[in-house]
Parts: structure tokens; sequence; C-alpha cells
């Protein structure tokens, strides 16, 4: 769980930084130079914290915010508290731990350890005490998914709902835990009516905030809700409707990811109906779509979708690609989905 990562001390108080000690990620220091520089001086920021009504004495407000940039990535006691729940984390800082959190952004394409190396240097404070820890908390439970460690990624995804207010985030959370419930539910019926709470209420909060979202991230939920649902109804038998589901999200390209998930869904279910070369083009463009959003993992699946068009012999190179990233990238769950895909090609050209 989040809450046995382990936490590296930063710098003590008063303790001048060397280049041998100064404490890797965001600071304490960090996050105060960030309010200097946003209100002009460490006297302004004190006299915000007044009139919020947080003290009446300027200068023992000013003392708290030094003695706080000695703090490097240790608790932060009462004044972090409070200066984080009037500041809240500067802009750059949460876009930083959301592309972390989210995972249509290429974060998660990244090795597996360099992605769990990175949130371990994010779960401390001061971002760990703000509301932006969800995205940190999302983030290591996509990792925990990717290895394949369920049991890890359920505390990491129950921890994270009491955190989110965000609507991005909420999305986020359901979206990840309907995919949690249909990994560890194998009855395909009892997997779909798990996971179907949380996609009607990803489905709600979307609807709900697209005038808050950027249309390229409401592009990807979007696409994402629909490869949930496909995913449900081809499991069922039911190619037509997953097809369906695919063709009725935008032919605008305004998001590579959002582009992939169309163009390989329709890929495999033109698949699914015999129109082969149609269903090879698509394949080969989600791949390009990949590529053009720097998506490795996606490219992977990307390619086990046109080795199994292709089918034998020319399958053969196609699977070697995807096999060679996979290990390339240390992901489980890849290496997974590539031995199943080298699996099913192989019963399919012995017969």
């Amino acid at each position: 769980m989040a809450s046995g990562l382990p936490r590296r001390n930063g710098q003590k108080t008063g303790q001048r930084a060397t280049e041998t000690q100064a404490p890797v990620g965001y600071t304490w220091a960090d996050y105060v130079e960030a309010l200097v520089v946003e209100y002009g001086t460490l006297a302004a920021v004190a006299w915000k914290l007044v009139e919020r009504g947080l003290s009446e004495d300027v200068t023992s407000v000013e003392r708290a915010l030094r003695r706080l940039r000695g703090r490097g990535q240790r608790d932060g006691g009462l004044i972090g508290q409070r200066v984080l729940r009037v500041f809240g984390v500067p802009e750059t800082v949460e876009a930083l731990a959301r592309w972390m959190g989210t995972y249509h952004s290429p974060f998660g394409d990244l090795p597996v350890q360099l992605c769990v190396d990175q949130l371990r240097l994010w779960e401390r404070p001061p971002l760990s005490e703000s509301k932006a820890r969800v995205w940190i908390l999302l983030g290591l439970a996509g990792v925990a998914l990717r290895r394949r460690a369920f049991d890890e990624a359920q505390p990491l995804l129950e921890a994270a709902a009491a955190l989110t207010d965000l609507p991005a985030a909420r999305i986020e959370h359901h979206l990840a835990t309907s995919y949690l419930l249909t990994r560890l539910e194998v009855n395909a019926k009892r997997a779909e009516a798990a996971a179907r709470p949380h996609l009607e209420s990803a489905r709600s909060i979307l609807d709900a905030s697209r005038a808050e979202l950027d249309p390229a991230e409401a592009a990807c939920f979007q696409a994402r809700l629909v490869d949930h649902e496909a995913f449900d109804a081809n499991r069922r038998g039911d190619s037509a409707r997953a097809l369906a589901l695919y063709r009725s999200l935008s032919t605008k390209d305004v998001h590579p990811f959002a582009s992939y998930r169309r163009d390989a869904g329709v890929a495999f279910g033109l698949h699914r109906q015999g129109a082969r070369d149609e269903a090879l083009r698509m394949a080969q463009r989600a791949c390009e779509h990949a590529g053009d959003g720097g998506y490795v993992r996606l490219r992977v699946m990307g390619l086990l979708m046109v080795a199994r068009i292709q089918g034998a012999p020319d399958h053969e190179g196609t699977l070697a690609r995807a096999a060679a990233i996979a290990k390339r990238l240390a992901d489980p769950e890849l290496r997974v989905r590539v031995e199943r895909a080298q699996d099913r090609l192989s019963e399919v050209g012995s017969k």
C-alpha cells in the first residue's frame, strides 16, 4: 500500500544543502519558494495566512515559513497543513501529479520500475499531505495493475476514493476500479455486473463535467468508457455491438490515445466480420496513432492486433517486435498479452 512506501528524510532544519545531500524530489523549500514567486515576498505570503485568520502575528508566521523551508520532505506540521489548506499546491506541480496518475498519459508507457521510482519520489510531503496526492495513489494503482498485483491495486484505489473530489480524478478512479474488478472476477457475467456501477458513475461524471475538462482529455475518457463497454460486449460474443460502440466515437483525431482506441477497436470488429484488408489497415493506423502520441504500450497492443489479422507466416515478425518491446518495458501485463497472442496464433497455425 502507499502508506508502506519507503520515505527518505529530507534536510534537517538549518542544514545547508550540498550536491551530495540535497533532497531528491519536491520539497517544502520548493513549495515555499513557489509561493514567494507568486506573491512577491515571504512577508506577503505570511500576510495572506494572517488574513485568513490563522494567526495574528505576521512575524511569527514568517518565522514558521522559514522553518518550513528546512523541513525537506518531512512532515510539515501544523504550519504545513495550514499553508496547503490556504494555497493548495502550485498548478504546475498538480499538473505533473495528474500526468503521473492518469492512465491515458504517456507516463504509463514508461518502464514499470521507472514509474514506481518516480511515484515514490512524490509520495512524500509536501505533496503527500495535499489533495493532489490522489493522483499519486492512482498512479501507483495503475502500476500495480500493470504488474498484475491486484491485491496491491485495490487498497490504493480505495485510498484514492477518499481524496477524490476533482471530476477527472473521480472518473479515473471509477475506470481503474472497473478494470480491476474485471480481473478479479473470472466469471464474465459476474465481472460485468461488478464493473457496471463504476462505468455508469464514470459516464455520469463525464457528462456532467465536460465543460470543465479539456476537450482532448474528455475524448480520452470517452474512448476508455467505450473500450470497457465494448470489451464486455465482445466477451458476451456480441462483436457487432462492440464494433458499433467503437464507430460511435468521433472520427476527429483530437488526441492520439482516443484515436488509437477507436481504430484498434474498429480493427478488431472488422477482423471478426472477416473484412481482413480493412481490418489490417485500421490496425496499422492504430499503431501510427500510438507512435504519434508516444504510447509504447499501446503500440505493442496494436502490433498484437496486426499479427492476429496477418496470420501465418507474416505474423511472426510482428509478434517478435511486440515481444521485444514488452521485454524492454519489463511490463508483466504486456508480457502476458504477448504470450497469449503467441499461443493463440501458434494454435491457429498448426491447424
